[in-house]
Parts: C-alpha cells; sequence; structure tokens
C-alpha cells in the first residue's frame, strides 16, 4: 500500500477542456490565472479549492488543446485528477508537470461534491470517506510515479541527463540555461493567487 492522500472532492462532468482549465490569454506568460480556473464549470471551484484537494470528473477530461494546462493546477497544489478518462495529450502533459491523473470509470457514482476522500495514487485505490465507498482506478506506471514524485518531468531530466543526450549537448551549447529560463518563469510563486 503507498501513501494514502486526504481531501476535498470537487465534481465536473464529461469533456472538461483545457481553455476552461487555463485561459488563452495566458498560456505563453508567467502569470498563472488562478482565479479564472475551471470557472465556466464551477464559478466557486477556484474559491472554495483548498491545497491537497481532488478534481473529480467524467469522461474525456483535459480535450481540446495541448496546452500545459496543469501549470495552473499545479500552482494551486491540486492533489490529483481522479476521472474517467482524460485525453491523451492531455494526461501525459499532466503527469510530466507533476499531476497525477488517475482514470476510473464509473468514478462519479460513487464521489459528489464536497465528499471527503482517501486516495492511494501508487495504486490507484480510492475510499470516499463521506459515503464508505471504494473503488479501484488504473494504477499508474512506475514511470509516471517517478516523475511525479521528484517533481515533474523536468526535475527527472535533471536527475536522470544519462538519458537525454541532447540536454546534455544543449547545456554545453547554452541552450538548456535557456529552456530551464523559460519554465523557470512559470512557477507557483509567480502565479496570480487572487481567488477573488
Amino acid at each position: 500500500m503507498g501513501k494514502v492522500y486526504q481531501g476535498k472532492a470537487f465534481t465536473f462532468g464529461d469533456n472538461v477542456n483545457t481553455e476552461s482549465i487555463m485561459a488563452s490569454s495566458a498560456d505563453h506568460g508567467a502569470h498563472l490565472p488562478i482565479a479564472e480556473c475551471l470557472r465556466f464549470y464551477d464559478p466557486n471551484f477556484a474559491k472554495e479549492m483548498s491545497s491537497g484537494d481532488f478534481i473529480v470528473a467524467g469522461k474525456n477530461f483535459g480535450n481540446s488543446s495541448s496546452r500545459p494546462a496543469a501549470l495552473v493546477l499545479k500552482a494551486m497544489d491540486l492533489r490529483a485528477i481522479i476521472c474517467e478518462s482524460s485525453a491523451r495529450i492531455f494526461y501525459r502533459n499532466t503527469w510530466n508537470i507533476g499531476v497525477p491523473v488517475l482514470e476510473c470509470p464509473g468514478v462519479l457514482s460513487i464521489v459528489e461534491r464536497g465528499d471527503e476522500l482517501a486516495v492511494d495514487i501508487e495504486n490507484g485505490q480510492i475510499k470516499n470517506l463521506t459515503n464508505g465507498k471504494e473503488i479501484q482506478a488504473e494504477a499508474p506506471i512506475p514511470l509516471l510515479l517517478e516523475r511525479w514524485e521528484v517533481g515533474g518531468m523536468i526535475e527527472w531530466i535533471k536527475q536522470h541527463p544519462e538519458n537525454y543526450p541532447t540536454v546534455i549537448k544543449f547545456h554545453s551549447a547554452g541552450v538548456r540555461k535557456n529552456v530551464e529560463g523559460f519554465f523557470g518563469e512559470v512557477n507557483e510563486a509567480d502565479a496570480v493567487h487572487d481567488k477573488g
């Protein structure tokens, strides 16, 4: 059994798109529009969500554009997304940014907004502490867990440069510094935390 994380559930339906998570005006800037996150679906989400909470959603979560929408969710300190299914690009992008995505058909049938959940991300085990119901998600592959545990793909690459000869080549050419500088601009400290 892995570490169990506890938090409140915020529920959403099917086909939630990335534009609603990360507004179009902000996907190339340093300031993340936290107050706008998922407002189209739930106007109170950003105001009521606390560090360590969960999104529980339906099918095809994170569809549409391939923008790095999870940067907003990471800055908000969302613990994980649990959904019936997710868009493929969003799934990998989100794990690589450092936010777990658990795919769990049927999860919306046992969870309502505001329920307290206990989630073992490593093994995909989900328990609703409010109603006592349990459900099993697809367990993530070890590589995704490794990347999440160190804070995402960028940090994982820094720890495994031997697997990425092009990174070493870029580093010697001064390109790596520019790449890290770009990603360094988008972090929690720079995020717009005004939830009002």
